[in-house]
């Protein structure tokens, strides 16, 4: 049965109270895109030529703040930071302390830093689980 792409499509689609999907639906493949993401993404690369030429017209009229608002989009705010060796707390802090760092950068590589601490510690504890359910016996006793 042929659907017309003009009409669009009803379908029901059942969840379960925590969200999910209910069994027999899995949802939507891994990576793919809805239709709506896949012509709007289409539509702004048609645009490029045009967006690219008002820019160089705003720059032209001496608009930096356009420039500035597309490298952002482009390239983000923040300024990649390169610390060499240690990346222990006092290194940061000494980097801060120096106005190599801004208060924000230094926030954003110690809960970097932090989280990275955290997973370290969850590896080792998955470990020491692993070690733990190892020495126990198919009966429930520690073996010595």
């Amino acid at each position: 049965m042929a659907v017309d792409a003009a009409e669009p499509r009803t379908s029901t689609v059942v969840q379960l109270p925590n969200g999910r999907f209910a069994p027999g639906n899995p949802g939507r493949k891994l990576g793919s895109k809805n239709r709506v993401s896949t012509e709007a993404i289409a539509a702004i690369k048609d645009m490029k030529d045009e967006a690219i030429e008002q820019l160089r017209s705003k720059l032209q009229r001496g608009d930096w703040d356009a420039l500035s608002f597309v490298l952002e989009r482009i390239v983000g705010k923040g300024r990649v930071v390169e610390l060499d060796g240690d990346m222990s707390p006092g290194t940061i802090a000494t980097a801060f302390s120096e106005g190599l760092l801004t208060s924000v950068e230094t926030k954003d590589i110690a809960t970097a830093l932090a989280r990275l601490t955290e997973v370290g510690e969850i590896a080792e504890l998955r470990a020491k689980l692993e070690e733990l359910e190892k020495r126990l016996g198919g009966d429930g006793e520690v073996s010595r």
